[in-house]
């Protein structure tokens, strides 16, 4: 019974981590090693095994929870990478942008729209982090070398551009995945 707990634990556990699209092998091996340790120590300790197994379940989580938390940090480490990945490339916009011979403003607009098309395709969650990174950079330039009205009203209709970008790629992202669960019998 105590090995056919934490055996049922660990497959629940499996299960929970694949709906989240985490690779299981070494989260599993994670997490049996910790309990493992938590179920010795209860019985150094003096617990039966079975209640120290219980008593190390209890104290780890359910499986939904654990899931759930190694996504959250997954999904945060690769939100820190993609918005970093967004703010370099708006800095190489802006900068090409600020060029003195440079002068074409469709192609920076389009530039920054379908980056943000990109990284709303990548990852659709927050489209408005993307369209900052992307284009906050010539909007601070613009407004640190022309401070006038004009030119922060003009930030806004540059800044429409990734925005626009960014949300038209989770858009199409979203359509896609709920079209493509819809089709999954």
């Amino acid at each position: 019974m105590k090995d056919d707990l934490l055996q049922t634990y660990l497959e629940t556990l499996s299960n929970e981590l694949a709906k989240r699209g985490l690779r299981q092998g070494r989260i599993e091996e994670e997490v049996r090693e910790h309990l493992v340790d938590s179920i010795e120590a209860g019985c150094r300790r003096g617990l039966p095994r079975d209640v120290s197994v219980r008593e190390a379940l209890d104290r780890f989580g359910s499986p939904e929870m654990v899931a759930a938390r190694f996504a959250a940090e997954r999904h945060r480490i690769l939100r820190r990478v993609m918005l970093s990945a967004a703010v370099l490339l708006g800095i190489a916009i802006a900068w090409v942008d600020s060029r003195p011979t440079w002068d074409d403003t469709g192609v920076t607009a389009f530039s920054m729209l379908l980056s943000g098309v990109v990284f709303g395709l990548i990852r659709p969650e927050r489209p408005w982090q993307w369209a900052l990174g992307i284009g906050i950079w010539i909007c601070l330039h613009q407004i640190l070398h022309h401070p006038t009205l004009g030119s922060l009203a003009g930030s806004l209709v540059i800044l429409a551009f990734p925005m626009a970008g960014a949300y038209l790629g989770a858009f199409c992202r979203r359509a896609f995945s709920k079209t493509r669960r819809a089709g999954t019998p």
